[in-house]
Parts: structure tokens; C-alpha cells; sequence
């Protein structure tokens, strides 16, 4: 029997290494339940005090994956679809109508769902906009990004499968029209899974907004019931990053036991129907408007669309675990920015226009330069131009054949455009490139992923795309 974590003497360095890798300060004041969670691995790994738990976390490669199975068990995954019916009813009569009516022209709309869990919410977030609102978005570009710590929930969301219990709030006549009866559980027809990809994110270690990994220039963020585990300087810093995160006049959701006004000075406060909501303000010199109230009626529900768009499954599931727990780095200066970081900051808040010009001169002045072209071809595919973003990625391939991120990046851009064929070809071709780099290259155009970390995304798009 492993004896009790909490009366070793190494406790609060393992206790101060978890909240820091993770975030969660609900654990500061819960050494009992800390302790049960943190034996229970221990007893799987057969080691007896802290000190060997620690080298064990420390230890690569074995560690990153025992941090990944730690975090499994402290997390909690309690979800279910349609959660909080008010905010729902919010989002359909107030948020959407909003985003549709400024968006009309470019016909597009980016949700990003953090802390998704096994993805209850960004799914119930599709259906909602495929039913409720399917003809207002007929024709629209429709991203759901769901993220979440747990890799376990992760691979869950991604199958789509649910047990009865994560549908109690679904009637049946809604359950009957968006899954299909799987044995004794329910799998979420096509319809409703087209869109909404899944990737791993720690909100407190890994960096955003990122233009490398898709989170940025959203118009909608739902944090729900998250950041209430956070101490309140991480909450302070989570707040401000979404608010970066945001288009001018994006939404922010959070848990409606989350509504301290102090932190969201930055945002226009809406009441409506039960639900807070916090709209950013366009322009950062813009004259904050009041709060204001609107009635939200009861959610209904409308018949399904026709016509089904494809599904790629696991779609973006990125793999960005640490090894250490890292503090983001501090906020750049002032100074203008110049060349590729002058890009990149451009495209994290989404001045994607903007972005793709400094490319172009960039490369006016070096037309050899791959990290310009890759730079081009992330920008392109954000403003609409397919194929323009392709030709670059492979430009940078014939550039530089070891520049692992584009073979990456393209064997992304293959899977997610459903060249299923192609993208496994080059899924292999990027892996042996890798192989090639060793473990401890980072990469600094991936906000310094390792090959190492590289190649766990790389088998596993793999083995999505080549089946059991």
C-alpha cells in the first residue's frame, strides 16, 4: 500500500509543481483530495514517496506522459450537452444574431471552446448554429475549435460517442434527429461534428493567441466554469488573453459563477436572460458603452439543414504537453515590430490582411526565404486562398526539404481539405524528417516545439488516417 503523499516531506514541492504546470489552485487548499489523486499514481508507477514521483515526472520521455495521466485524474470532465440552458438561449438570440450581422460580408465565424471536456459544448455549440440558425449561416465558413488539458477527454471529443448520461439535457426528439444508437451509447451524426476539431491546451503554459496553433481572431470564446480552479492572477492574465484573442466586437462566455465586473473592465457587460456576457470593445481607445439587459426567450428547435459536410476526424488534436511547467513569456514592448515577428503579431490578432502584405515584402527582398513563405502560407489560408496557401507550403518543402513545421502544417492542410491519400504521404515524409532532426531541436516558427513533441502529433494523425 502506498503511504499517505500528504505526510511526505517532499508533498509541497510536488503540490507547488502541479499547480504551476497546470493551473489548478483549487488544489491549494485541498491536500486530502490532492494526496488521494497524486497515491493513486503513484501505486500505478510502484513507487512508495514524492521524491521518486518527481524524478519520474522529470524523467524523459516517460514523463511527459505521466503528467498527461496525472492531469487525467485531477481534472474534472462533469458536462453535458446544452449545459446552462440560459446561456444557450443567450448565444442564439443574442450573440449570434450580433456576429452574423458583422460578419456578412466575409461570411465567416471562429468559436473557440476552452476547457472543452469530452466536447459537450462545442458540439452543442454546432448544433445549435445547424439548426437554430442554418439558414442565417448557409454557405458560412464555420469554425469550432475545442481545447482542453485532458488528452483523455480530448480523444473522447474527438470520437463523438456519448454515454446517456452527457445527453440528460437533450429531449429525445433532438437526440432521435443528431445521433445515431451506437450499442449501448450515441454517436453524433456527421452533420454535426463537420467544423468542430479538437487540440490540446494548456490555458496557463502554452501560448495564445498563436497563429501556429489556430487560436487566435475569434469571434466568440466560451470559457465556462474553468478558470474558477485559477488563482486570481492567472484569471487576471486568462482574461486578458482572451480579450487579444478576440476580433473588435467578439464575445466572451464564462461560468455564470464567474461574474466578477472588476476583471472584465475591458468589456462590455450584457445581462441577458440569466446569462452575463462580455463583448469586446472595437478599438482599444474605444469609449466603454453601458450594460445593458436583454430578454432571452426559451430555446426552440428547428429542423436540421440538408446536405451534410464532411468530417475530418481528429482534426488539429495538437499535442503540446511540457515537460516543466513554463511561465508564457512577458509581453512584448512597445517598440514597432519588425520582419517575421512583425507578421506574427499581426496574424495572433488576426490582422491577417495586414499579415499576408508583410509577407509579400518580405519576400520582395528575399523571394528564397522559406520562413517568410511559411509565414504566407499559414496567412493565406486564413484569408480564403486554398490553394495559394498550398503552393507556399510546398515552396517552403523545395526551399528547405528539413523545415519539419511545413511538411507538418501541409500534411495538416491535406487532411483538413480531405486529401486523406495525400496527407498520410506526407505525414511519413514529415516524420522522417524529424527522425532526422533528433529529439531536443525546437522549433522556434512553432512557438518552440520539439521534434519530439512534433512526432507524437505526427503518429498520431497517422494513425487516424491509417485505421486499426
Amino acid at each position: 500500500m502506498t503511504p499517505d503523499p500528504a505526510a511526505d516531506p517532499d508533498f509541497p514541492r510536488i503540490k507547488d509543481y502541479v499547480i504551476r504546470a497546470t493551473g489548478l489552485a483549487y488544489y491549494a487548499d485541498k491536500d486530502a483530495d490532492l494526496a488521494a489523486r497524486l497515491g493513486a499514481r503513484m501505486g500505478v508507477r510502484g513507487v512508495t514517496d514524492c521524491g521518486a514521483y518527481l524524478r519520474v515526472l522529470a524523467d524523459e520521455p516517460d514523463g511527459e506522459a505521466e503528467l498527461d495521466a496525472l492531469i487525467t485524474d485531477l481534472t474534472i470532465g462533469e458536462t453535458f450537452f446544452f449545459r446552462h440552458r440560459e446561456a444557450f438561449a443567450a448565444l442564439r438570440d443574442v450573440v449570434f444574431p450580433d456576429l452574423i450581422a458583422r460578419n456578412r460580408d466575409r461570411r465567416r465565424l471562429r468559436i473557440w471552446s476552452a476547457g472543452c471536456s469530452v466536447g459537450a459544448e462545442p458540439y452543442s455549440i454546432s448544433i445549435l448554429l445547424r439548426r437554430d440558425l442554418a439558414a442565417a449561416v448557409a454557405g458560412w465558413d464555420v469554425t469550432v475549435v475545442g481545447t482542453d488539458i485532458n488528452r483523455a477527454f480530448l480523444a473522447r471529443a474527438c470520437r463523438g460517442l456519448y454515454e446517456g448520461w452527457v445527453l440528460r439535457g437533450v429531449p429525445d426528439d433532438l437526440r432521435a434527429a443528431c445521433f445515431t444508437p451506437a450499442g449501448s451509447a450515441w454517436q453524433l451524426v456527421p452533420e454535426y461534428r463537420a467544423g468542430v476539431s479538437f487540440q490540446y491546451h494548456n490555458l496557463v503554459a502554452n501560448p495564445f493567441p498563436s497563429l501556429l496553433h489556430d487560436l487566435a481572431d475569434f469571434d466568440l470564446i466560451l470559457c465556462r466554469n474553468v478558470t474558477i480552479y485559477f488563482g486570481p492572477e492567472i484569471i487576471r492574465r486568462l482574461i486578458g488573453q482572451f480579450h487579444q484573442s478576440l476580433t473588435d466586437g467578439g464575445w466572451l462566455v464564462v461560468g455564470h459563477s464567474e461574474p466578477n465586473l472588476e476583471l472584465f473592465r475591458e468589456f462590455r457587460t450584457v445581462n441577458a436572460g440569466g446569462a452575463v456576457l462580455y463583448q469586446k470593445l472595437a478599438g482599444s481607445g474605444a469609449t466603454r458603452e453601458p450594460s445593458v439587459m436583454w430578454p432571452v426567450p426559451t430555446p426552440t428547435v428547428q429542423p436540421p439543414p440538408s446536405a451534410p459536410a464532411a468530417w475530418a476526424p481528429w482534426e488539429g488534436l495538437t499535442d503540446l504537453a511540457m515537460l516543466t511547467p513554463r511561465v508564457p513569456p512577458p509581453e512584448p514592448i512597445a517598440n514597432a515590430p519588425t520582419g517575421l515577428d512583425a507578421v506574427r503579431r499581426l496574424a495572433d490578432r488576426g490582422a491577417w490582411a495586414e499579415a499576408a502584405r508583410g509577407c509579400e515584402e518580405l519576400l520582395a527582398r528575399n523571394s528564397l526565404n522559406p520562413a517568410a513563405h511559411f509565414y504566407h502560407g499559414m496567412v493565406l489560408e486564413h484569408l480564403g486562398r486554398p490553394a495559394d496557401a498550398e503552393r507556399a507550403l510546398r515552396r517552403v518543402i523545395y526551399l528547405d526539404r528539413s523545415h519539419a513545421l511545413a511538411h507538418y502544417h501541409l500534411s495538416l492542410f491535406l487532411q483538413r481539405h480531405g486529401r486523406l491519400g495525400e496527407a498520410a504521404r506526407s505525414f511519413g515524409n514529415a516524420l522522417k524528417v524529424v527522425a532526422a532532426l533528433g529529439p531536443n531541436v525546437t522549433h522556434a516558427d512553432g512557438d518552440g516545439i520539439s521534434t519530439a513533441e512534433l512526432t507524437k502529433l505526427i503518429r498520431m494523425h497517422l494513425a487516424v488516417l491509417e485505421g486499426p
